[in-house]
């Protein structure tokens, strides 16, 4: 095992230091302790997979027989012409058995399976497992910090640009099918782009314009297609076709329902035109969604059609089935200590110190393996007048553009405290908003804090003439009127949220700021945030590198941040805003590792000095996998590149005869 070589320390050595400019009124963040430990074991690019016909080729033994009864089309008929195929040396365990059951448990509920139409189907891996995108991420973990020249291939075997970098060509798998047997093609991924994330009617995943300025798509063949765009980019704009952004959907089955091709359809029955509850649909993924209990169980079953194999020739996954029990994020953690599931990304801080002692036993069944702070939590004040319900509301948007009333609410923030609250212990870490402390692009010179000073609080809430001019201990606005109200929305289903936020009720009421606290479900939670309905929000945004929930964090396309979006085609911009937006356009488009590193630091440094979002903490998170399970890579992080659902490429997991369990639906594939 050696060390991986962090991504920054290789780009940083390529540049010179940069004087930072208008720090003088901010801190630097303190020095973080990296919890992690990790040591990953690292390989060339072309070590993990490539693309190749094999000699031969087998299947599960149960998919034989169908082959055998003719009620399946053999496996050399359904296989593309060069499957991608996982090479040995990367797998920890080798190659695997066929057989069994991996089991997970989500707190998500499907919302349907037409994710085109920006669906999710629960988290926790569900969507992952069925959509395959044009490129992925999640493995790069492994991949040599002198390899990482930008996303692995996947749907898209291979690609190349022009000479200016204008033109982006990518090549497609041959052959390759849907799970019920229809051919995967271009004209799936025209559907994509033209009939989704084009059409401002449809709520995909990548907006329109989102993709790069001047994005437009040319069908060449049936596996070949062209991007070209207004100005030159890089291999970072390619990340943005991996997940979730870039999954190509069945468009043999939802082109008929969409508005464009039905004079009857409407764009509300188009989204809805895979509802969770109508089983199975076509996937690319390793598994196809076969039966669904609501509020209990999704059940997939192995997709025969599957694009990829082992290097001996067997057809993956290895495992026959699947399952997300359908329960709450905090029961993830219990059943993966307690041996009822077999995987969880350990998020929720509060859970750390007792699966610690639960797992340290010989017999416990999941190992508990922590990575880099990478999850992070901030407070976002609306700046859009959009969903403002009355003149308060109006008013207190108008403060929230006052920069110094932004660093005042910071400092009144004791973030030990915070930490402390969600987690005892050396969780916690400070965090101030921008890219987090474990990403590999994070820079400590260009990341600023305005940390807990009370009298440095009051002070600037003093400058802005917010005082309390009725006695009641709330301040009132400058021109003597309401109450300084803010009500923050917030997930409900998120503890460690709500944790934080009684913390900062209490925090801000210390300074005559009073926080009205607005637990939403989900889906409503979800609703509120992008339709602009709140003042403030409360949440977890992960920000890893620039290329990764951009559209989370900066001004790059006119419905996001969510806290800031256009309101009639126009954004009054933050005097910051256009550099930070420029600072992104510079990152992706440039292919110079100087100029790269220097984009993420201007990134880094306009977000946090200028308190863009008010961070609370960071804080790492665990990867819990029961013992039982195969080729789980040490050192596979929670989130790096991507989930670790993705990272620990689970398509290749197996379990020993010996200790597989029993299936609920063995032998059974999905019919359509």
């Amino acid at each position: 095992m050696t060390a991986l070589t962090p991504m920054k320390s290789v780009l940083v050595a390529t540049v010179c230091s940069v004087a930072l400019t208008g720090g003088a009124q901010a801190e630097l963040l303190p020095p973080e302790k990296d919890l992690s430990g990790l040591e990953y074991e690292t390989i060339g690019r072309g070590d993990l997979y490539d693309y190749r016909a094999l000699d031969g080729y087998s299947e599960a033994p149960f998919l034989a027989d169908m082959v055998a009864s003719g009620t399946l089309p053999p496996l050399a008929d359904r296989l593309p012409e060069e499957p991608l195929v996982f090479k040995t040396g990367a797998m920890s365990d080798g190659i695997g058995e066929y057989g069994g059951v991996f089991r997970h448990v989500i707190g998500g509920r499907p919302e349907g399976w037409n994710w085109l139409a920006g669906q999710h189907q629960g988290w926790g891996g569900i969507n992952m497992a069925i959509q395959e995108c044009l490129v992925r991420q999640g493995p790069r973990w492994q991949i040599k910090a002198e390899d990482q020249t930008g996303p692995l291939p996947n749907l898209a075997k291979s690609w190349s640009w022009n000479d200016d970098n204008t033109q982006l060509t990518m090549t497609l798998i041959k052959g390759a099918k849907w799970s019920d047997g229809d051919a995967f093609d271009t004209e799936d991924i025209r559907f994509w782009w033209e009939d989704n994330v084009e059409d401002k009617n449809v709520a995909a995943r990548m907006k329109a314009g989102a993709l790069a300025p001047g994005a437009k798509l040319e069908i060449l063949d049936e596996v070949s297609f062209r991007f070209t765009f207004d100005e030159p980019q890089s291999e970072s704009l390619v990340e943005r076709l991996a997940y979730i952004e870039g999954c190509p959907g069945p468009s043999h089955v939802l082109k008929p329902l969409h508005p464009k091709y039905n004079s009857e359809a409407t764009y509300e029955g188009y989204t809805q035109a895979m509802p969770a509850d109508n089983l199975p649909i076509p996937v690319m993924g390793a598994w196809v969604p076969v039966l669904h209990k609501a509020d209990e169980l999704v059940v997939m079953r192995r997709n025969p059609y599957y694009w990829k194999v082992d290097e001996t020739g067997q057809q993956l996954p290895y495992y026959n089935e699947m399952h997300f029990r359908l329960s709450t994020w905090d029961d993830r953690t219990t059943q993966a200590v307690a041996g009822t599931g077999d995987f969880s990304n350990m998020e929720n801080p509060a859970n750390y110190v007792a699966a610690l002692k639960e797992s340290q036993s010989d017999d416990a069944p999941v190992t508990v393996r922590f990575g880099q702070r990478t999850l992070a939590w901030r407070m976002s004040l609306n700046f859009s007048d959009i969903g403002a319900e009355d003149d308060v509301d109006l008013g207190l948007r108008d403060l929230f553009r006052e920069l110094d009333f932004r660093k005042a609410v910071s400092h009144a923030l004791d973030r030990d405290a915070i930490g402390q609250a969600v987690a005892r212990g050396p969780f916690a870490h400070p965090y101030s908003g921008g890219l987090v402390a474990g990403s590999s692009y994070f820079d400590s010179e260009s990341t600023f804090y305005f940390p807990y000073d009370m009298d440095k609080a009051n002070a600037l809430l003093d400058g802005l003439g917010l005082k309390d001019t009725d006695g009641n201990g709330i301040r009132n606005m400058a021109d003597g009127g309401a109450d300084i109200e803010i009500d923050v929305i917030f997930n409900s289903g998120r503890n460690e949220t709500r944790k934080q936020l009684d913390a900062i009720t209490s925090q801000l009421g210390e300074v005559g700021i009073r926080v009205i606290s607005r637990g939403l479900d989900k889906t409503n939670f979800e609703t509120a945030l992008h339709g602009g309905a709140f003042n403030a929000v409360l949440n977890r945004r992960n920000f890893p590198t620039p290329t990764r929930r951009s559209c989370y964090n900066m001004p790059i396309a006119g419905n996001c941040p969510a806290f800031h979006q256009e309101q009639d085609g126009k954004r009054d911009f933050l005097p910051f805003e256009e550099d930070l937006a420029a600072a992104y356009r510079t990152f992706v488009a440039t292919t110079d590792g100087a100029e790269k590193i220097q984009a993420t630091r201007d990134i880094q440094r306009l977000i946090t000095e200028n308190v863009y979002v008010i961070g609370t903490i960071q804080a790492p998170a665990a990867l819990l996998v029961n013992r039982r399970i195969r080729n789980a890579h040490p050192g596979t992080p929670v989130y790096m590149f991507q989930w670790a659902e993705d990272a620990i490429i689970r398509e290749r997991l197996w379990t020993p005869a010996e200790q597989q369990l029993d299936e609920l639906m063995p032998g059974k594939i999905a019919e359509y």
